[in-house]
């Protein structure tokens, strides 16, 4: 196995033990926790959430379909927290198996998409890999903040935690 496609899969494996994580502490609070205003990030954890998630689902996406300009454009669906937690596995699964049987080449294949602001945008895939992860862990440590607000104790979800639990 090629160090990038290593890499690579070693880093959607954090990814989805730390959401897998951030989904546990959140399953705690009530659907009106869930949707209070906190006036960060999305608004309300239910809500970065599903951003998390519809980002995860959209480059996911622009990383198989060969015309990513022609990708339908919308807004995201507004999936409950249950079926966030039941439909994220299959996402996580999806990026593995494509990271897993992609080429070098593949990886290293620069894919043009249009960004919602219209802009054109070429990235080589490995890059479109690792800005998922990126954007995920950044909209986590929103939540982790928006968690200690309703005095819920967060998860360690630090990189040097998952090595440690493997």
């Amino acid at each position: 196995m090629s160090p990038l496609k290593e890499l690579l899969l070693a880093h959607l494996g954090y990814s989805a033990w730390a959401t897998r994580r951030v989904l546990g502490a959140c399953s705690v609070l009530t659907a009106d926790q869930l949707d209070k205003e906190m006036g960060a990030s999305h608004s309300n954890i239910l809500r970065t959430l599903r951003h998390i998630h519809d980002g995860e689902r959209v480059w996911l996406r622009r990383l198989i379909e060969v015309d990513n300009d022609r990708l339908p454009r919308g807004s995201a669906p507004e999936h409950s927290f249950e079926s966030l937690v039941q439909y994220w596995p299959g996402l996580w699964d999806g990026y593995r198996g494509w990271v897993d049987a992609a080429s070098d080449d593949d990886l290293t294949c620069e894919v043009s998409t249009v960004l919602p602001d219209d802009a054109v945008f070429r990235v080589p895939r490995w890059q479109i890999v690792l800005h998922a992860i990126n954007h995920s862990t950044f909209h986590r440590g929103q939540i982790i903040t928006m968690l200690r607000g309703f005095g819920v104790v967060p998860p360690n979800t630090d990189l040097t935690a998952y090595r440690a639990s493997r």
